[in-house]
């Protein structure tokens, strides 16, 4: 990114499970938040997508989830920050997406909160928590119901189970932690049937062999958690 923005490019930052654990280069994307003083050009904009190319940057595991930011936004959390380019490499949906064109991604919202928590610097850079102010904890809880919500009804069971596990944590003590570290985190505090649920889901996670989940179960269990976190705003 130093040969798009030059001077102008605070820092690089990896985020996601790579640093909150449970990483597996299976199931993981490789999640990079980069920060820019200001706002970035067209033609900056069109430079960097083709840096970030799977074809000019190979990425290991499920590939790269790149989002580009600026610095006053890094530093003034919305419910939508704004973005300047978000750029996903994973063979399943590749996008190149121009945030000049949007308005803003509610998904940064959790990005910055990891970052400033967890995040890791990349080369050479300002430190995550010189750039990334503090997440006022009603936007990431928020944004983690918005997640949940969808998750239930579009991404993978397991996914949907432990996302809930890791919301229903940070709700009890402003913990953010990987899915895997979540689910550890919720066998203790459940119910039976709801610790074979998160046991379950925990193995398929990490690709143990095991039951399929039971779709209304697993809405049951996210409908629950996103009450006690709306409960909570």
């Amino acid at each position: 990114m130093a040969t798009v923005f030059g001077s102008r490019l605070v820092g690089v930052y990896l985020h996601g499970s790579a640093v909150l654990g449970g990483f597996d280069l299976r199931r993981s994307d490789i999640d990079i938040l980069v920060v820019c003083d200001s706002a970035t050009t067209a033609s900056e904009r069109s430079a960097a997508a083709a840096e970030l190319s799977g074809r000019r940057l190979p990425c290991p595991a499920r590939g790269l989830e790149l989002s580009i930011v600026t610095l006053p936004v890094a530093q003034h959390p919305t419910a939508r920050p704004a973005f300047e380019l978000h750029v996903t490499t994973g063979p399943e949906d590749p996008k190149v997406i121009d945030g000049h064109h949007r308005g803003g991604d509610p998904d940064l919202v959790a990005h910055f909160a990891v970052c400033r928590a967890a995040g890791r610097v990349l080369g050479r850079g300002r430190p995550p928590a010189d750039v990334f102010a503090p997440v006022p904890d009603e936007l990431v809880v928020a944004q983690l119901a918005t997640e949940l919500r969808w998750a239930a009804e579009h991404a993978p069971a397991e996914y949907a189970v432990l996302n809930a596990c890791r919301a229903w944590r940070f709700v009890v003590d402003g913990g953010l932690v990987s899915k895997i570290d979540g689910g550890r985190w919720a066998l203790d505090r459940v119910p039976g049937p709801d610790r074979e649920l998160v046991r379950t889901a925990l193995d398929r996670q990490r690709c143990i062999p095991t039951a399929e989940l039971d779709t209304a179960t697993v809405h049951e269990f996210v409908r629950r958690t996103v009450e006690v976190m709306d409960d909570r705003r």
